[in-house]
């Protein structure tokens, strides 16, 4: 409801419920409040700063068909998942050229490049960075919780197309 919304944004600590108020349809109404918090909060949480991230591919199978992305398995392209030897050799490589910050990259093929792969590569590539960010399929809370203790800092989420008809198919 509005009055949810309302308090989730006066909130000076939020819960998962504020979240869900801000996310439903009744905050649209808010939008340009909900703006300028994110604002502040980026402010109050970074500073004046920019943050630089290589994204590190490690795999490019996937199991859906979306006609927006790139990694759809009906795109006919050579599929490839990186092994630990050329994880390291392309973390070698990032902090050569003076990155210090990654954002691991997958499709979404949960039984082949899923929880079980992370648990093998993050070590290898927790030893080379200091942040190390994530863009891969859904996990459980969980799964990012356990990935949490291997190392990650944070997951990033994409909305990959904003256009309903395309997003539908």
């Amino acid at each position: 409801t509005a009055a949810d919304v309302a308090r989730a944004l006066s909130a000076p600590r939020r819960t998962l419920a504020d979240f869900m108020a801000l996310i439903s349809p009744a905050a649209e109404a808010y939008l340009p409040q909900m703006a300028a918090e994110a604002e502040r909060l980026t402010r109050q949480r970074f500073g004046n700063t920019i943050g630089f991230y290589v994204p590190l591919y490690l795999s490019n199978l996937c199991a859906n068909d979306c006609t927006y992305c790139g990694f759809s398995m009906s795109n006919r392209l050579k599929r490839k998942t990186l092994n630990k030897e050329e994880i390291e050799r392309e973390c070698l490589a990032i902090k050569a050229r003076g990155f210090d910050s990654v954002l691991l990259v997958t499709g979404e093929h949960e039984h082949k490049v899923g929880l079980a792969y992370f648990r093998e590569v993050m070590p290898i590539i927790r030893r080379h960075f200091s942040t190390v960010g994530m863009e891969v399929q859904p996990l459980s809370q969980a799964e990012y919780a356990e990935l949490k203790t291997l190392g990650l800092d944070a997951v990033m989420v994409y909305q990959e197309t904003y256009h309903a008809p395309t997003y539908a198919r």
